[in-house]
């Protein structure tokens, strides 16, 4: 039995299926956890600053503190003499100043500091041998970060920038997405790490594929922020594939399967996902990643909701990346002329990986010359992806491409 390209749908409905069911699941899996917690995670809400950053006008050098206008004219050969007080709370009057390191809270009337290094300091006098301009030498108010700002987004990762941020407008918990996503990898081929003893051993059997896709996708769930959960590869044993997907079901809210997802005799995953849940999607019109597979599983008001990705990792990847993965964290991109004309066939969305190179100081994009869905180096190797839309024949040398950086 053969896939023909006729009966496969075409990538931006198949996306936008995934995605409608991702949405409600997302809006359920929502938890809230301690700032310290929250590195790298999603964040399911939009946060607006509560405060103005800084909260009050404070000195941004070691210094005094004074009234700018008492400062004008100031220089090494007439130095202006202020009397300095001892409080640094007190409010600043003409002729005064007020000693201040950087961070402290400038007292009323102060609006601009000195730095240290152009005064001289006596007993209750301070010599000024630099003017100071209004506001010099100060963070204003709000010059940060104003109150009602945008700190946050729903979807954006946070990183400890967001963190640093956050803590010190004294938020303390964020909602983010909390997912729990079970790998289950199948094939009779697969052998997992810990079940053998040495390379050469299964060199000498010449029948064993290690499996690296259940490693691979436990660290690509990690990168989302998400939960994952590895079982042992299943051999292409219906009952085993049964058994193994149930029990990832029950424990999870995502579930990712590897291989048995074509059309050939031994190819299982589909047919256990019919009979215990719906198949949703079965093929889509991409390239690598064809059999694409989706769809759903009910435990009482519990919905689970099924990936079935390709055997072969570079097909897995493009599957995890286009349909999973792009619902909750675009790559970045960027638009740079092709080193090389790219080919396509109509009716189909190739997705291309490719490598930035330079030359005579400027940034082209070279389409990696592999072919096949298992060549994983093509994934370390690559700096990131183009995709070629359904109807569009390729792409000419010269022409720019918007690329998905990895």
């Amino acid at each position: 039995m053969v896939m023909f390209l006729k009966n496969l749908m075409p990538y931006k409905k198949a996306k936008e299926i995934v995605f409608k069911r991702l949405e409600k699941l997302a809006t359920e899996k929502v938890k809230l956890i301690p700032i310290y917690e929250a590195y790298n995670k999603i964040s399911s809400e939009d946060i607006l600053s509560p405060e103005d950053l800084p909260m009050f006008n404070r000195a941004a050098m070691d210094g005094y503190g004074v009234i700018a206008e008492d400062t004008f004219g100031a220089s090494e050969t007439n130095p202006i003499i202020l009397d300095l007080l001892g409080d640094p709370h007190k409010p600043v009057r003409e002729g005064q100043c007020v000693k201040l390191s950087t961070g402290m809270a400038t007292p009323e009337g102060v609006n601009a500091v000195v730095m240290k290094e152009y005064c001289r300091e006596g007993e209750g006098f301070v010599e000024i041998r630099e003017g100071v301009r209004p506001y010099e030498n100060i963070c204003k108010v709000g010059e940060d970060i104003k109150k009602g700002d945008l700190i946050l987004k729903r979807g954006d990762v946070i990183t400890p920038y967001h963190i640093g941020i956050l803590s010190s407008l004294g938020i303390r918990y964020i909602r983010t997405y909390d997912l729990s996503v079970g790998v289950v990898s199948t094939g009779d081929e697969l052998v997992d790490l810990e079940d053998f003893s040495s390379i050469e051993e299964l060199k000498r059997k010449k029948k064993y594929i290690i499996n690296s896709n259940t490693p691979m996708f436990y660290a690509l769930i990690k990168e989302l922020g998400f939960s994952p959960k590895i079982y042992k590869s299943v051999g292409d044993n219906k009952e085993e594939i049964k058994e193994a997907l149930l029990k990832s079901i029950e424990e999870n809210d995502i579930v990712i399967t590897t291989g048995g997802t074509s059309v050939g005799d031994r190819d299982y995953t589909v047919e256990v996902v019919k009979d215990i849940g719906k198949l949703i999607i079965h093929g889509v019109q991409i390239r690598p990643g064809k059999p694409f597979g989706f769809g759903r599983c009910s435990l009482g008001e519990k919905e689970v909701l099924l990936y079935i990705l390709s055997g072969y990792p570079v097909a897995a990847v493009v599957q995890f990346e286009l349909f999973l993965r792009n619902y909750f964290r675009s790559r970045r991109s960027i638009y740079l002329p092709l080193a090389r004309s790219v080919p396509s066939t109509p009716g189909r969305t190739d997705v291309v990986r490719v490598k930035l190179v330079s030359e005579n100081k400027r940034t082209y994009v070279e389409p990696l010359r592999i072919k096949g869905s298992g060549i994983l180096s093509s994934l370390k190797d690559g700096d990131g992806y183009i995709i070629i839309d359904e109807n569009v024949e390729g792409y000419e040398k010269g022409e720019y491409v918007k690329v998905y950086l990895f």
